[in-house]
């Protein structure tokens, strides 16, 4: 056990604990309101060639592939170097990688797609918030009465979810 390496903090203090708060709800709101609308998906790249830099077609689908590679290369590496809670952060926004598999599949999947991407946010979002009232400036009974509404609103929001989840889909 000696030979451990020491694991680095992502959100290791308030003020980023706030800002993952506010990106993942922020992502978690657009996820799910995508994957309950009924608009198509419209498959794009990554990074568009600009107009100055015209590239052939191969050339930007080449490009995009390898910047694709990177992101899910640094995503798996900060999977890998972090730890608790804040994996379930970083697993949230590796779910929400898999947009560019959406162009290859079909409607169905897409919509499957969409919910996973939408279930991953919500539970990268009440993690942070978890961090965020976990934090060492919240006193120790406000941090228990927050930990318990938290508690009830993510049972509740996960209800609500499968309802609506099960609602959707036998309706259509």
């Amino acid at each position: 056990m000696a030979g451990r390496e020491h694991k680095f903090q992502l959100i290791g203090n308030r003020f980023t604990a706030i800002l993952a708060v506010c990106l993942t709800g922020f992502l978690a709101w657009r996820d799910l309101r995508a994957a309950f609308s009924e608009a198509p998906y419209t498959a794009g790249w990554l990074i568009t060639p600009l107009d100055s830099f015209p590239l052939p077609a191969w050339g930007v689908a080449a490009f995009n592939v390898a910047f694709y590679i990177y992101v899910v290369g640094l995503g798996v590496w900060f999977y890998r170097g972090v730890q608790g809670k804040e994996r379930f952060v970083v697993a949230g926004f590796l779910l929400g990688l898999l947009g560019p598999i959406k162009a290859l599949a079909s409607p169905r999947a897409v919509a499957a797609i969409r919910t996973v991407q939408a279930v991953g946010m919500g539970v990268a979002f009440f993690a942070a918030l978890t961090i965020l009232l976990e934090s060492p400036t919240l006193g120790k009974s406000d941090a228990k009465t927050a930990m318990r509404l938290l508690l009830f609103l993510g049972a509740f929001s996960v209800f609500a979810f499968l309802v609506g989840a099960v609602l959707y889909f036998t309706w259509r």
